[in-house]
């Protein structure tokens, strides 16, 4: 594995070069599903995806709980700092990479097939349910933020056990969430060009919560990861284990944190923008 070999300082202080790998990971994942798996490829290149990334991730995490078992909660955000920047430029790389190969589809619903029938049925997307929205705007209220946050807290409760029993395993589901908020944000766009063919708009207003709202999950999948690490290196109730267990505790209340900022963010600030833009 190419990602793989690269020397871990190189990819904890030089994170844009995860961005990268992240992004021809995702090209790559595409490519090959398309040869082997034709009309799948939606669901394919996802695994394939994740099969790159996993190998170093592993090797990360080694570090991570290393690093914990010693130090605990002691510099906290200083430890985890590289390994956050890591996850995040990630998937970051795959984003973007799912995002030029929704643009560059020619019949983007056949690409992001599992994708677009994910998003119509759970959150009933479509055409007009996008157009209704501006004759019919949401009035922003705090069931709205609590039926988004308690959808996302599982989400994220599921990043942490995967991460638990499958190590850096739960990358699967960023890689999903990627391709979900990617083809999501483009099919929206390819609406919205009808008013405004201001994509980078679009996609700004998007950032605005899917950034807290990646964070969370990204912070959960860490926390579970290290744990996993720690179950199998360290002994239970050994003073190194502990460290490790309050610091992953310590990881998963940064990750609600940032899953309520998302969730209000979402609700009073994305939705009135697009609104009042468009």
């Amino acid at each position: 594995m190419v990602f793989e070999s690269i020397k871990l300082d190189w990819m904890e202080h030089r994170p844009f070069i995860v961005l990268f790998f992240g992004f021809a990971y995702s090209l790559l994942g595409y490519f090959l599903a398309t040869i082997f798996f034709g009309n799948t490829v939606s669901i394919a290149m996802l695994f394939l995806t994740t099969l790159f990334a996993v190998p170093s991730l592993i090797r990360i995490l080694d570090v991570e709980e290393r690093i914990e078992s010693k130090e605990g909660l002691r510099h906290f955000f200083h430890n985890h700092k590289e390994i956050f920047e890591v996850y995040l430029f990630l998937f970051l790389g795959i984003f973007l990479g799912y995002i030029a190969l929704a643009l560059g589809s020619a019949n983007m619903p056949t690409l992001f097939d599992f994708q677009m029938k994910f998003l119509a049925r759970q959150e009933s997307l479509s055409g007009e349910l996008i157009q209704s929205f501006f004759t019919r705007p949401l009035q922003p209220s705090p069931t709205h933020v609590m039926a988004i946050l308690s959808n996302n807290l599982l989400v994220s409760a599921i990043c942490f056990l995967l991460s638990v029993f499958y190590g850096a395993g739960a990358i699967f589901l960023l890689v999903l969430n990627a391709s979900i908020f990617s083809s999501f944000i483009v099919f929206v766009s390819q609406q919205l060009a009808r008013v405004s063919g201001d994509a980078i708009v679009i996609f700004g207003f998007f950032s605005i919560h899917l950034v807290p709202e990646v964070a969370g999950f990204l912070t959960a999948a860490i926390a579970g990861g290290v744990v996993s690490k720690a179950i199998l290196t360290e002994k239970v109730f050994s003073e190194g284990f502990k460290n490790v267990v309050r610091d992953a505790i310590a990881l998963l209340l940064l990750s609600m944190v940032f899953i309520m900022l998302g969730a209000v963010l979402e609700v009073y600030v994305t939705a009135p923008l697009f609104y009042h833009y468009f």
